[in-house]
């Protein structure tokens, strides 16, 4: 075993899929290069940008030799393939923005030697997230404010805006203070399959020229995956989900690390990244109104040296 100094650093570029639910994967240009013209979004089109502020409450970080599943993750399941880098039972608020609070590491981890190809983090299913940007040129949100400096506002960005509102607020300036928006991740995967969705596998994401391939799991508060609570009241197209039985708690990423972390005799330092550019995408009606405000993921990088 090495007993190493682990490093951690939040950096303001980014990528995955932990929350990439209500966007299709072709993310779309930058937000800030949109103009007036030939740039203006059309019915379908997202922009994206880097969120001011990204919180989740983080229970663990570990680096695996193989992936992370439920089964194995579980104290009576089969052979853990991960080493836990952070562990905080009750978990722990942190904002994975730029600037924002780092996760708290021990001292010095052991390590075995070897390969290691995955990352594991799990989180709470709820989150929120707060995004802030000037356009180039003034833009108009589908509750009708308009102007360059938009910016979420506080709502519920698990549901789709109702007629004349929208996730985003413009104005000629920022107010004060801007109000982050929440989501809970607790339905994953394609709605036919089981009536579960509580898992989506091989999820590709790329976002600042980095790509990404994870994971997803819903777990429910014993650590086991969620399952069988899925029915629906309403009538097609206007189909509500409803949710009894199990209380999906956690969300557990098993992320494939773009370059293997490799743990050998001369191993002194692991680093940590979690990035997460371009993490917050906006969402534009057919007349060019921002409508929805969405997460597009964050990614972990870990290195050794």
């Amino acid at each position: 075993m090495k007993n190493l100094k682990i490093v951690l650093f939040v950096a303001a570029f980014c990528t995955t899929n932990i929350g990439s639910i209500a966007f299709a994967q072709s993310i779309g240009p930058d937000c800030s290069t949109l103009t007036t013209s030939s740039g203006l979004p059309v019915g379908g089109t997202e922009c994206k940008t880097t969120p001011t502020s990204l919180i989740f409450k983080i229970y663990e970080l570990s680096l695996c030799t193989a992936a992370a599943t439920p089964s194995n993750q579980l104290v009576s399941g089969t052979a853990n393939p991960c080493t836990k880098l952070h562990y905080d039972v009750n978990g722990e608020d942190i904002d994975l923005s730029a600037g924002g609070a780092s996760i708290q590491l021990e001292s010095d981890v052991s390590l075995a030697e070897g390969s290691y190809t995955h990352a594991l983090l799990k989180m709470n299913t709820s989150f929120s997230m707060t995004t802030k940007l000037q356009f180039a040129a003034i833009r108009t949100a589908n509750d009708l404010s308009s102007g360059a400096f938009c910016y979420s506002n506080g709502s519920d960005m698990d549901n789709y805006p109702a007629s004349g509102t929208s996730h985003i607020t413009c104005a000629s300036a920022f107010p004060t203070t801007v109000d982050a928006s929440t989501a809970n991740l607790k339905l994953l995967g394609e709605e036919a399959t089981g009536f579960d969705m509580n898992q989506e596998i091989a999820i590709s994401t790329t976002l600042a020229g980095v790509t990404s391939v994870t994971d997803l799991y819903i777990l429910d508060s014993d650590g086991t995956q969620s399952s069988g609570d899925l029915t629906y009241t309403g009538s097609a197209p206007y189909l509500t989900p409803v949710l009894s039985g199990s209380d999906r708690t956690y969300i557990m990423a098993s992320q494939i690390l773009t370059t293997p972390v490799e743990i050998s005799p001369n191993t002194t330092n692991v680093e940590l990244g979690i990035l997460v550019t371009d993490a917050s995408g906006l969402f534009f009606a057919s007349n060019g109104n921002i409508v929805e405000n969405g997460f597009n993921g964050l990614i972990i990088q870990i290195s050794a040296n």
